[in-house]
C-alpha cells in the first residue's frame, strides 16, 4: 500500500489563529465545549469590563482569553511530559489541563469582574460565592447536557479541582501529581497560565509594553521536589524574568483595571436590578430571576452578558430607579465618567498596626468629617464617595518571589538568598490609597465639589488623637 492510498491518519484539524499565540490547536473535547451556548456566551463578555469605554483597544472578550489559557495549559503540560517522562504525565492529564483552562472563566457575569466584585457585593452583601463557583456550575451544566463520554467521572472531578481548589483534599489526582494543580489556578504562588494569557493579552490589546516572556518560562519549567513535595519550578537565573510577571500585574492594575468607569456601570446595574428578569421576558412569578439572583440559576445566568447594558436602556421609564439607571448609562456614552478628584497614600506610623483591617473605619471617619463640615443634603451625599484601592504584586505586602520555587540545573532545588537578589528590586510590595470620587456629572455643583475636595485634602492623620496613620496627598487639586 502506498502512502497516498493509506489515508487513515489524515484527518482535518481545526486551527485557531490567535492574535497573541498564533496557530492554536485544541482537542476534540475542547471543540465540543466551545460549540455550546454556555461557552459561546463568553464572546459577549468584555475581558476588561468597562475599560473598553476608556481604552479603545480593550475590545477583547473572555472567549479568546479562555482559548488562550487552554492553549498555554496544554503547551505547559506537553513540555513537562516531554522533558520529564518520569513524572508519569499522560494524555488524559493534558486533556484535563486544557479543558480546565478553557472553562475556568465560564462563570463570569456581565462586564467580567465588575459583576462579582462590585455589583454583586453591593446588591447582595455577604454573598460568599466567587465567579469560579459559577464556572463550576456552568461546567456541570455542560457535562449534563452535552455528550462528553470521553471524560470519566475522575477526570471531571480533576478538571473542577483545577479550576478551583476544593475545601477538602484533592480527589482527582494522587499526591505525586499534585503539581498539576499549579498549572491553571495556582494557589501556591499565583504563577499560572491564566495570568500568563491575560497579562500578555491585555498588554497587547491596551498597547502597553511588558518584558515577561511566558513562552520561555514554559520551555524551562521543571517539576522539582522541595521539602518532600513536588512543585513547578524555574531556574534560579530566571528570577528577574519571573518578577517581571508580577511587575506587569501591578502596572495593569495601576494604569488600566481600576478606572472609575466600572463604578458607573455597577451603579446602573444596582438601580435596575429588580426591573430585569432572566431568562428574558420570564416574570418572577414564573421563575424569572433578577440580575443579582441570576448567578444562582444557570438557566438565567446563561443570558447575563454585556447585553444587560443595552437592555437597561430599553426599559420603560416607569420608576425613578430606571430613570436614574438610564441616565447613568447615558453618561457613559457621552464619556461623562466619575472622576477621581483627590487621592491620599496611606502610610503607617506604627508597624504594629499593619495587620489590622483599619481601612473601612478610616473611610467612614473621613466621610463623616466631610458631612459634618458641609452638612450636605441626601441628594448631595450621593455625589461623592471615598473608595480604597490596594496595589500590590500578588502577595499582599510580601515579596511575591518568596513563594516561587527555583532550582539549579545540576544542584536541584535551591533557595534564593536575599543577598543574591538585585539591589534594584523594590523594598515595598503593597500600597493602599484612599480616593475621593466625584460622581456628579460634568459641571454639576462646582462649588460643592471644591468644598468637599478641600475638606478631604485637610485630613492629614488618623485618628485625631494618637494618630498611627499618615494620609499623604498624591494628586493636585482640580
Amino acid at each position: 500500500m502506498t502512502l497516498q492510498e493509506d489515508n487513515t491518519n489524515l484527518r482535518k484539524k481545526t486551527i485557531i489563529n490567535d492574535s497573541v499565540w498564533g496557530p492554536v490547536e485544541l482537542s476534540e473535547t475542547s471543540w465540543k465545549i466551545i460549540n455550546t451556548p454556555e461557552f459561546q456566551r463568553l464572546r459577549f463578555i468584555k475581558q476588561l469590563g468597562g475599560c473598553y469605554f476608556v481604552y479603545p483597544g480593550a475590545c477583547h472578550n473572555r472567549f479568546e482569553h479562555s482559548i488562550g489559557t487552554a492553549h498555554l495549559a496544554r503547551t505547559l503540560g506537553i513540555e513537562l511530559q516531554n522533558n520529564q517522562p518520569e513524572l508519569g504525565i499522560n494524555d488524559e492529564d493534558i486533556k484535563c489541563l486544557e479543558v480546565a483552562g478553557l472553562c475556568h472563566d465560564l462563570g463570569h457575569g456581565a462586564f467580567s469582574h465588575l459583576f462579582d466584585l462590585l455589583f454583586i457585593k453591593k446588591a447582595r452583601p455577604g454573598y460568599g460565592s466567587e465567579h469560579e463557583d459559577a464556572s463550576l456550575k456552568m461546567l456541570d451544566r455542560i457535562f449534563k447536557i452535552f455528550n462528553l463520554k470521553e471524560l470519566s467521572e475522575n477526570s471531571r472531578t480533576f478538571i473542577k479541582e483545577l479550576i478551583k481548589k476544593p475545601e477538602g483534599p484533592y480527589k482527582g489526582r494522587s499526591k505525586e501529581k499534585h503539581f498539576l494543580y499549579e498549572v491553571v489556578a495556582n494557589d501556591v504562588n499565583k504563577i499560572d497560565v491564566d495570568k500568563w494569557d491575560y497579562f500578555s493579552r491585555d498588554c497587547h490589546m491596551l498597547g502597553l509594553h511588558h518584558n515577561f516572556q511566558c513562552q520561555r518560562s514554559i520551555k524551562i519549567a521543571r517539576v522539582i521536589e522541595h521539602d518532600g513535595e513536588r512543585h513547578i519550578s524555574y531556574p534560579k537565573s530566571e528570577y528577574l524574568n519571573i518578577f517581571d510577571m508580577f511587575s506587569t500585574r501591578y502596572t495593569l492594575h495601576r494604569q488600566a483595571y481600576q478606572h472609575p468607569a466600572k463604578e458607573l456601570i455597577s451603579d446602573a446595574f444596582y438601580k435596575a436590578d429588580n426591573y430585569l428578569t432572566f431568562p428574558p421576558n420570564t416574570p418572577k412569578e414564573k421563575g424569572g430571576k433578577t440580575l443579582s439572583e441570576s448567578v444562582d440559576d444557570m438557566d438565567a445566568y446563561l443570558w447575563v452578558t454585556d447585553d444587560v447594558f443595552h437592555t437597561i436602556r430599553t426599559l420603560p421609564e416607569d420608576s425613578e430607579n430606571i430613570k436614574q439607571a438610564k441616565k447613568i448609562l447615558d453618561r457613559i456614552l457621552s464619556r461623562d465618567f466619575y472622576k477621581i478628584i483627590g487621592e491620599k497614600k496611606v502610610q503607617l506610623k506604627d508597624e504594629i498596626q499593619k495587620d489590622k483591617n483599619f481601612i473601612p473605619e478610616v473611610k467612614l471617619w473621613m466621610e463623616g468629617k466631610i458631612k459634618n463640615n458641609l452638612d450636605p443634603t441626601e441628594e448631595e451625599l450621593e455625589l461623592f464617595e471615598i473608595q480604597d484601592l490596594t496595589f500590590n504584586y500578588g502577595n499582599k505586602d510580601k515579596n511575591p518571589m518568596d513563594k516561587v520555587y527555583f532550582f539549579h540545573w545540576t544542584k536541584g532545588a535551591v533557595k534564593v538568598k536575599e543577598n543574591e537578589v538585585s539591589l534594584m528590586m523594590p523594598s515595598t510590595f503593597e500600597q493602599i490609597y484612599l480616593q475621593l470620587v466625584w460622581k456628579g456629572s460634568r459641571g454639576q455643583h462646582p462649588e460643592l465639589k471644591m468644598k468637599i475636595l478641600k475638606t478631604f485634602e485637610g485630613i492629614k492623620e488618623y485618628p485625631e488623637e494618637n494618630p498611627f496613620i499618615e494620609l499623604i496627598d498624591t494628586k493636585e487639586s482640580g
